[in-house]
């Protein structure tokens, strides 16, 4: 007869008259309990309904399948190590304290034979659970056996090979940027980032950019934004009364000319210019959280359907712009 009341694993561990420790190697099928000892605790089972909670037993599961005391451990991999990313792993860090894990970081290098040398200890020390850092250029991960592994990628740029990621939602934020502009009563906005850089969000600054703005009110400067002649020659041809860009250069060579900017990231953003922003620490903390879902999930491996959290930013101006643009962000991020 069932209980009324959801039994739990000390409720069958009294009734059989075992320890709870007996009862999870019943539980899990291991080995050494006697014959009869199992047969009791099976019955006391049967007898109280009881039934084991699925994400704490796929959790317990990887830590034993991980073996040791370090399989609670989750490696943080410092593509780049900067400001920006030591921001990042602080959020990983705290999350990963509340959901019972703890955390260390590697680097990884960019040459076969150091990351498979990496690999190879992080799998004999029990750790599956990886948090790749930002990166300002793609990484080639080589030499790791990926079923052993559930890798998570924090920030907007594409590792090879594709996996899951979290990183602000670049769309989104250009959406809310035009708008800023528009708002404030700029009629002609034109858009500044390196050609180089903005196919690293998969092109959604340009898509929010084109989407947002009507076709006869919008500028695309293509050149190097650090060659003030080709940007002032655009300029003077244009007229935009208002600019989005990531590009400090850009700001110092027009903004003097009345024309209004937001930032569409605070790595180089003058103090006081408004931009968008998300916490780094708030990409540390949805990273752990994805793979924590992986982990209990016993989602190992790369997969086909590669999912990405994608975060809303805010446009922060004023005395907020003041106070973000000194913690710079780094971008894309």
């Amino acid at each position: 007869m069932m209980s009324s009341a959801r039994s739990t694993l000390y409720d069958v561990a009294r009734s059989a008259g075992v320890s709870h420790m007996t009862v999870s190697r019943v539980v899990r099928g291991g080995g050494g309990v006697a014959p009869a000892t199992r047969c009791r605790v099976e019955e006391a089972i049967e007898r109280l309904g009881y039934r084991p909670d699925p994400a704490l037993s796929a959790l317990a599961a990887y830590r034993t399948r991980a073996g040791g005391a370090r399989s609670n451990t989750l490696a943080f991999l410092f593509c780049e190590e900067d400001d920006y990313s030591h921001s990042v792993l602080a959020g990983a860090s705290a999350e990963a304290g509340r959901l019972g894990y703890g955390i260390e970081t590697h680097s990884p290098g960019r040459g076969a034979s150091s990351q498979r040398h990496l690999a190879r200890v992080l799998f004999h020390r029990g750790i599956r659970g990886l948090l790749i850092g930002p990166a300002q250029s793609p990484f080639v991960f080589q030499g790791w056996d990926w079923r052993q592994f559930a890798p998570v990628s924090l920030g907007a740029v594409a590792h090879e090979p594709p996996m899951n990621s979290v990183a602000m939602d670049y769309f989104d934020g250009m959406l809310r940027a035009s708008a800023e502009l528009r708002a404030s009563g700029v009629r002609k906005v034109g858009l500044v980032v390196d050609p180089a850089l903005e196919p690293r969000t998969g092109h959604r600054w340009l898509g929010g950019f084109l989407v947002q703005n009507k076709a006869e009110q919008i500028a695309v400067y293509t050149g190097d934004p650090a060659n003030p002649e080709c940007l002032l020659r655009w300029f003077r041809r244009e007229r935009p009364d208002g600019i989005l860009t990531i590009h400090r250069s850009a700001w110092q060579e027009i903004h003097s000319k009345g024309v209004k900017f937001v930032f569409l990231n605070a790595f180089e953003c003058p103090a006081g210019v408004p931009h968008v922003s998300v916490s780094p620490e708030r990409i540390g903390r949805e990273g752990v959280r994805l793979l924590h879902h992986q982990i209990l999930n016993r989602e190992f491996g790369l997969t086909a359907e590669i999912k990405t959290i994608s975060l809303q930013g805010d446009v922060i101006s004023g005395v907020e712009a003041g106070n973000s643009a000194r913690a710079r962000l780094a971008a894309p991020r």
